[in-house]
């Protein structure tokens, strides 16, 4: 009797002892998770101000929209078109357009408010990852968030993408705050928030739509009447307020043919209905091109250029693709309204874009990262949660495989910030300036037509010294490479006998604003054959004096009389 009795209280002491020592395991990795946090967390705002203060040159896309925002008022930025036919929620402009009041007409003024939205963006995200995940999950959601690069990129670009981002990461919030309440007061400030937030973002109606359905779906099928009559309340002020912004402003911005057209080139469209293997492909390529583009999870940007087998694995990221497939399963199985509130934007989304009225391409996507973020953030830890202890190894190597891909590729962008935003990267304002410090009274300027918009901004934001002579667009008069020179040969003529001529043009802008994707076909075939013949036209024609070469800008200065 007296051995059981020390026999139980052995295993008593024992099952305490394992108590108190998985507790105190448990607190150590919660702690050391609760630093990991901190510290994504601190990196994250580092690179977004870190590239805020680098203040590279607008690119080319920057540029139209920013043209508008610099010289237009509040009133005129209501307008059916803004220049270059671009388009932009109406307070998002009305925000950017106030810091420019505020701080000027330079890309630190522009990319102000997109920096203050990527910033609240990781604060905010905070909060929604917790109610979703456990810590484990919410260090893998916020290290994405933070770290890849296109999300860092959009929150210090002068485009509304970085916003839509932030206004998604709202919505989700607002969610979380509100969908079990069922006073009518907090009902009616739910939807008012959204109602509002649709005038900033304009994917936020796929998100909000994706909720009211998904709600009133989940409540349907459970015929948990009282719930479901209490989300018509909000979805009705989202669904009104959607109205009233599209048939004052969205609808007067309907794609042009030559933007769908190009969309539609480079498969920006969901093929409705599929009907081949190919069309089943682009399903296939929208996954993995969506992980490496806005979420940043692929080692493409690592470089294996000798060896194309880890080329394609790099690219192709299997890992989050694994999160991603147990993310959502895991999702289903153990809440299907959440399931159903985060999946059916995807379905609104890809049916806008099988219609052909909103494309599902890269940065049009981004305002989705946050729940796909979610996705793959539950896979992981599902998977850690299914390890043996003694694989518990993995509880951080899977994380940390995961997170070494956008971790690598952020620090190379800050030890390099030339290679910050890929083809986006522009030398623009550094080419102008250039000439602006060069020039001496009695040069002639002369910009190739396709820099005509980044001089017309520069012109009027930093107060240029000259007045330039813009190449004419002859493309669509001529009909071969000969006769658009010879088209040209006015241009060229004019600038005959000036001592000193500076010769401008952008290396990769071969398009502008409204041309039709292959139109000319002479033109398509070989674009950048005109740039070649115009440095060599130039090159018979004068000495040159000096020159100023980026990856995307050329500038040549010539004497014109030496000839």
């Amino acid at each position: 009797m007296l051995l059981k009795s020390l026999t139980l209280r052995t295993k008593k002491t024992n099952s305490d002892f394992q108590q108190i020592t998985g507790a105190t395991r448990n607190t150590k990795a919660n702690g050391l998770l609760s630093l990991s946090i901190s510290a994504l967390l601190a990196i994250g705002i580092f690179l977004r101000v870190f590239h805020f203060v680098d203040n590279r040159s607008l690119w080319i896309d920057e540029i139209y929209l920013a043209t508008s925002l610099i010289k237009m008022n509040f009133g005129e930025l209501l307008a059916p078109y803004l220049d270059y036919e671009q388009k932009a929620p109406v307070g998002f402009l009305w925000l950017v357009r106030a810091c420019v009041m505020l701080f000027g007409t330079n890309e630190m003024a522009l990319r102000l408010m997109p920096l203050l939205t990527g910033i609240a963006s990781l604060f905010l995200f905070l909060p929604v990852a917790r109610y979703f995940l456990k810590p484990m999950g919410v260090a893998v959601a916020l290290g994405i968030l933070a770290l890849a690069p296109p999300l860092v990129y959009h929150a210090v670009e002068i485009k509304q993408y970085g916003f839509e981002l932030f206004a998604a990461i709202l919505v989700l919030y607002l969610y979380i705050r509100y969908q079990q309440k069922t006073d009518y007061g907090s009902l009616l400030f739910w939807g008012v928030a959204g109602a509002i937030i649709i005038w900033f973002s304009y994917t936020s109606i796929f998100l909000l739509a994706g909720m009211g359905i998904g709600l009133g779906l989940y409540y349907l099928l459970k015929r948990n009447w009282p719930a479901f009559f209490r989300t018509v309340i909000p979805a009705t002020l989202w669904l009104l307020s959607f109205a009233v912004n599209y048939f004052l402003f969205t609808y007067k911005h309907a794609g042009s043919e030559w933007l769908t057209i190009w969309f539609r080139t480079y498969d920006g469209f969901m093929p409705f209905p599929p009907t081949s293997a190919a069309d089943l492909g682009w399903f296939v390529q929208k996954i993995f091109s969506t992980l490496h583009y806005p979420l940043g999870l692929s080692w493409y940007s690592l470089h294996f250029e000798y060896n194309a087998l880890l080329r394609i694995l790099a690219r192709m990221a299997w890992l989050p693709l694994i999160f991603l497939v147990v993310g959502l399963y895991g999702f289903f199985k153990h809440d299907k309204k959440v399931f159903l509130v985060m999946v059916l934007p995807f379905g609104l989304h890809l049916f806008a874009s099988g219609l052909e009225l909103y494309p599902f391409f890269d940065r049009l996507t981004v305002y989705l990262a946050p729940i796909l973020i979610l996705f793959i953030a539950r896979g992981c830890q599902q998977l850690v949660e299914i390890l043996p202890v003694r694989q518990r190894f993995w509880q951080y190597a899977l994380p940390i495989l995961l997170l070494t891909g956008p971790l690598v590729n952020s620090l190379r962008q800050v030890i390099n910030p030339a290679l910050f935003g890929d083809y986006k990267k522009s030398y623009q304002r550094e080419a102008l300036l250039y000439i602006n410090e060069h020039y001496k009274p009695g040069d002639t300027v002369y910009v190739y037509w396709n820099t005509w918009p980044a001089y017309n901004f520069y012109k009027n934001a930093y107060g240029l010294k000259f007045d330039a002579i813009i190449g004419k667009d002859v493309r669509n008069i001529s009909g071969s490479y000969e006769e658009y020179f010879a088209n040209l040969r006015p241009d060229f003529e004019a600038l005959a006998g000036k001592k000193r001529v500076w010769v401008v043009y952008n290396k990769f802008a071969m398009n502008k604003i409204g041309d039709i994707e292959g139109h000319p076909a002479w033109y398509y075939n070989d674009k950048r054959r005109t740039l070649d013949m115009i440095q060599a036209t130039f090159d018979a024609k004068g000495r040159k004096l000096d020159s100023y070469e980026a990856i995307d800008m050329q500038v040549n200065l010539y004497d014109m009389l030496d000839k």
